[in-house]
């Protein structure tokens, strides 16, 4: 486990830590958008998400070989590598694209915000991690703001539907999984090294779906064509880059709040480019879930950021 000390990222030799945070947080936040983008022109899920990772994949173990050539998968690593690849890139994209395909790129993002709370609750039961009474106001609140999100009184939802909400929940659930299959790992590889290895397991998963959707397939327009190279370079290749470099330089403290930004940047990205709708319920619970997660994330070192 690295230093957690914050490095002060006021300080000016940290210009570039925070460029790359803020880089970080908004090209993952937009990966929601550009994600119901390509859903909309007729691309099946896990074909755009298989596409995606095989670029992805590709560039992530070029940089790997440049930047860390030291990092060696050893065989113990194997099986944990394989398996958080499978939870943290198959299963959660297989659950986190069929949401975004049956709900708006807003508010799938403000359900995958509830993540950091899922996951320290997990943590609670599994490793007897204390709950202060700070993060138990978080967790009460975060609560409170998902049943807003998806509370619909009588009325057709606004961009989104019961069974988009369950897949997301579903993605919430499998990127929790993957956190824990991945704690140990930090100890013995870079997070760049876990980043490319899980990438490498988690697409030769995501080809067998990707080839049961063949009859589904379409011609990729364009604009599809440019979310993908989008989703593949900036958001998967990218973007792990810039975290792991923001990372180092300023630690998880300082990094996290501004990780949680990310779905407030899905929401925003999903009303303006996408001329998506919300009603109040959504813009309260969404606020709501904000303030919960950051209460729960106080001071706290962040897990691996949620990768959209």
């Amino acid at each position: 486990m690295g230093d957690l000390t914050p490095r002060h990222p006021s300080s000016p030799s940290h210009a570039l830590p925070l460029l790359a945070v803020w880089g970080t947080v908004l090209f993952w936040g937009l990966s929601f958008v550009s994600s119901k983008t390509i859903l909309n022109s007729g691309v099946p899920p896990m074909t755009m998400v298989c596409i995606r990772f095989v670029i992805a994949t590709v560039v992530l173990n070029l940089l790997l070989r440049r930047l860390d050539p030291s990092a060696r998968l050893r065989r113990k690593d194997v099986l944990p590598l394989l398996l958080s690849g499978l939870f943290g890139v198959t299963i959660y994209f297989f659950f986190e694209s069929r949401g975004i395909k049956l709900t708006s790129a807003s508010h799938a993002s403000m359900i995958i915000a509830v993540i950091p709370v899922v996951t320290l609750v997990t943590e609670a039961i599994l490793f007897r991690t204390r709950i202060t009474t700070l993060t138990g106001v978080g967790i009460a609140l975060s609560v409170l703001g998902v049943v807003a999100v998806v509370w619909r009184p009588g009325q057709s939802p606004t961009g989104g539907s019961i069974l988009g909400d369950l897949f997301m929940f579903g993605a919430c659930i499998s990127w929790v999984v993957y956190i824990v299959l991945s704690k140990n790992l930090h100890e013995r590889l870079s997070e760049l090294a876990i980043t490319a290895y899980q990438s490498v397991f988690g697409t030769a998963f995501l080809i067998p779906l990707a080839l049961l959707e063949m009859r589904q397939w379409v011609p990729i327009t364009l604009t599809a064509g440019l979310n993908l190279v989008y989703l593949a370079l900036f958001c998967s290749a990218l973007s792990n880059f810039l975290y792991v470099y923001a990372l180092s330089a300023l630690g998880p403290i300082a990094v996290s709040p501004y990780v949680n930004l990310i779905p407030v940047v899905g929401v925003i990205g999903g009303v303006v480019l996408l001329g998506e709708s919300m009603a109040w319920t959504q813009i309260l619970g969404g606020a709501v879930i904000l303030g919960g997660v950051l209460l729960v994330s106080w001071r706290r070192p962040g897990a691996p950021p949620i990768e959209g």
